[in-house]
């Protein structure tokens, strides 16, 4: 009878144990899938391209597919926009297989002359749409999945004429901050003398200050910024700045809201893994939402500058809204094909609800590292190569996998071993 009660519960035991590996497997599984799942299966890089005008310029722009999901797909590029007919693409439908993460294509751009198009911005974009697979009786099935790389084309004017926008770095209460006009010169002629004098308001239209920055020339084509320095003796809160620019005897004047106090959206970090230069880098970008309320359509824009404070590259996540008072990842893909090694000044802007929470970067690229720096410490301080969590959850279920197996063996061995008694 003691022998019947002892095997009973060394079975109760055996079977409570082979419950909790099945339950801890279902959760890790639960998370793999959730991780995997979290991720577009298509992707493009660059997220745009910028070209200053020249009559009868032709240019070939490379741009990269990326098969995250590595499956068979097929996808279908296209052009829309206004610019469309002076871009040719040399491919249509494309085809990827599991073992392609990635395929690079090229299209064609020929400009037209001055006639056709006006001084300012023009645009178009490459669309990469997955096309959907038929099924036996002839319907489609699953989602379709497009994503964009945009061309812009800027057309200068004839005479002295500027693109400009408005910044300001550590807006807190009773502190410094920095007022940044980052002005482009769209003419055909150079700048002398170009100054900012910027007006802030509060939502009532009543003038609570004043600050002029300091005075810079700008050659054609090339981009500079104004700044300032100012002592904040507001209360937090949104607020207008109204910005007059001078340049040269003409003037420009806008309007942009911003906000006193801690930021609904803030940068934590960037983690770049597996980074080799000539590949596609996957940039991490951790933001929290500081709001009491979710934020909606929040994405990362990258712009890295070459020698000549030229934007060399411009890249965009994916859209995501960011529950209050959490944090969520923003995942963006640099393609550094070209890129060479060295030390490139950068920006980071997280832009939601019309406003953006930015930061100026230093980029260290080397064959094997992106070093980023410029959010209070290194971001990366390991380099390029980081830890997969994937992989390590997948070791995690082999080893917890292999352990009550062996628990299972050892307690039907006893078991056996105590019926033979």
């Amino acid at each position: 009878m003691v022998g019947k009660l002892l095997y009973k519960k060394e079975r109760k035991i055996v079977a409570r144990v082979l419950l909790s590996s099945l339950m801890l497997f279902s959760i890790f599984l639960f998370i793999i899938l959730l991780m995997v799942n979290s991720v577009l299966s298509l992707g493009i890089t660059p997220g745009r391209t910028t070209i200053n005008y020249e009559s009868g310029l032709e240019r070939e722009v490379s741009f990269s597919i990326l098969n995250n999901e590595h499956k068979n797909m097929e996808v279908l590029l296209t052009v829309r926009g206004e610019l469309n007919d002076s871009i040719t693409l040399f491919d249509g439908l494309v085809n990827f297989l599991p073992s392609e993460e990635s395929k690079q294509f090229k299209y064609k751009v020929k400009l037209p002359d001055r006639i056709a198009l006006e001084p300012g911005l023009h645009q178009a974009d490459i669309v990469a749409l997955e096309v959907p697979k038929a099924s036996f009786d002839g319907t489609y099935v699953g989602a379709t999945v497009a994503v964009i790389s945009q061309l812009h084309v800027y057309v200068p004017c004839p005479g002295k004429c500027i693109d400009a926008d408005f910044n300001i770095l550590d807006a807190e209460e009773n502190s410094t901050a920095t007022i940044i006009i980052p002005v482009i010169n769209r003419g055909e002629l150079g700048i002398g003398n170009v100054r900012a004098v910027v007006d802030i308001y509060n939502l009532d239209y009543e003038k609570k200050g004043s600050v002029e920055t300091d005075s810079q020339s700008i050659d054609p084509g090339k981009r500079t910024e104004l700044s300032a320095k100012w002592d904040v003796n507001l209360n937090s809160g949104n607020y207008i700045a109204k910005v007059s620019i001078f340049y040269d005897g003409q003037t420009k004047t806008f309007e942009k809201q911003f906000s006193i106090g801690k930021n609904m959206l803030s940068i934590e970090s960037i983690l770049v893994n597996n980074f080799q230069l000539g590949e596609i880098a996957k940039l991490q970008i951790l933001v929290e939402n500081r709001w009491n309320q979710e934020l909606k359509s929040v994405f990362a824009n990258l712009l890295v500058f070459n020698k000549k404070n030229q934007v060399m590259t411009d890249i965009k996540s994916a859209s995501e809204n960011i529950p209050s008072l959490s944090k969520k990842e923003l995942i963006a893909y640099w393609d550094t094909v070209g890129v060479k090694e060295g030390e490139y000044n950068g920006k980071l802007l997280v832009k939601y609800d019309g406003k953006s929470s930015d930061k100026n970067l230093i980029l260290k690229v080397s064959q094997d590292n992106l070093d980023i720096f410029g959010i209070g410490y290194a971001i990366n301080p390991r380099g390029g190569k980081g830890v997969d969590i994937t992989m390590i959850l997948i070791v995690l279920v082999i080893l917890l996998l292999l352990a009550n197996l062996s628990w299972f063996v050892f307690f039907r061995r006893f078991i056996g071993n105590f019926r033979k008694r």
